[in-house]
């Protein structure tokens, strides 16, 4: 596993991917920066990245058994346990899908693309500031308690990667504990009401319908 830290940085996720694209093997490349210029969320919007948030992205082999949605669900769910850990008197929280939340505000995101056999997985968390002008209400983790940066960059990267992802159940049994207070519909440009009723084995969104019609959303898409 190499590491690299670069204050400036047009964007982890490309840094990453061009590591990535040089050294094709078995190797995990992880890239933090402390600031982004072009800092990119779900579906290329634009991701507001403010001087010493955390920017992290981990560039591996995709495993043999992960789903794309598998890995965009098991990551969500490790980072919601590891802020739980570091924010234990706060109430952590996974909006689909792809936001972290502290106290049903958006404190993070998480970015997986996939590109061929490797697996590309940004993280943007809201250490010290957090933009005011958001669809969402949004802060920041020093605003509830003292963080340091150091052990919870440490702390995702030994994480990332390590849950069992044959035992998805369980990983299903842990988003539905973190999100279920704090997800009621989906709607984008195709506009899907009802009530979510949780995940399948393919980390697709489930959204029951009034008529009782059982909509499938999948939110992984491919690299560019």
């Amino acid at each position: 596993m190499y590491f690299f830290y670069i204050w400036q940085i047009d964007s982890t996720q490309n840094h990453s991917k061009a590591l990535k694209n040089l050294h094709s093997g078995n190797v995990t490349f992880w890239v933090q920066s402390g600031c982004q210029i072009h800092g990119r969320g779900q579906r290329g919007k634009k991701w507001d990245c403010f001087e010493g948030n955390l920017f992290l992205t981990g560039s591996f082999l995709l495993p043999k058994i992960a789903l794309s949605g598998r890995l965009a669900i098991s990551v969500g769910v490790t980072l919601a346990k590891i802020l739980q850990s570091f924010l234990p008197n706060q109430q952590i929280g996974l909006k689909w899908p792809n936001d972290l939340l502290c106290n049903n505000k958006k404190v993070g995101g998480v970015l997986v693309e996939i590109e061929g056999i490797f697996a590309h997985v940004g993280i943007g968390l809201n250490i010290f500031t957090h933009p005011d002008n958001t669809a969402m209400p949004a802060t920041h983790l020093q605003a509830y308690k003292a963080v340091d940066v150091n052990a919870l960059r440490c702390a995702i990267i030994n994480a990332i990667g390590k849950d069992d992802l044959e035992n998805f159940q369980s990983i299903q049994e842990l988003w539905w504990l973190f999100a279920q207070n704090t997800i009621s519909c989906w709607g984008a440009s195709e506009f899907i009401g009802g009530e979510v009723i949780g995940i399948d084995g393919e980390g697709q969104l489930l959204v029951q319908a009034e008529d009782g019609q059982i909509f499938k959303r999948h939110h992984a898409f491919d690299a560019n």
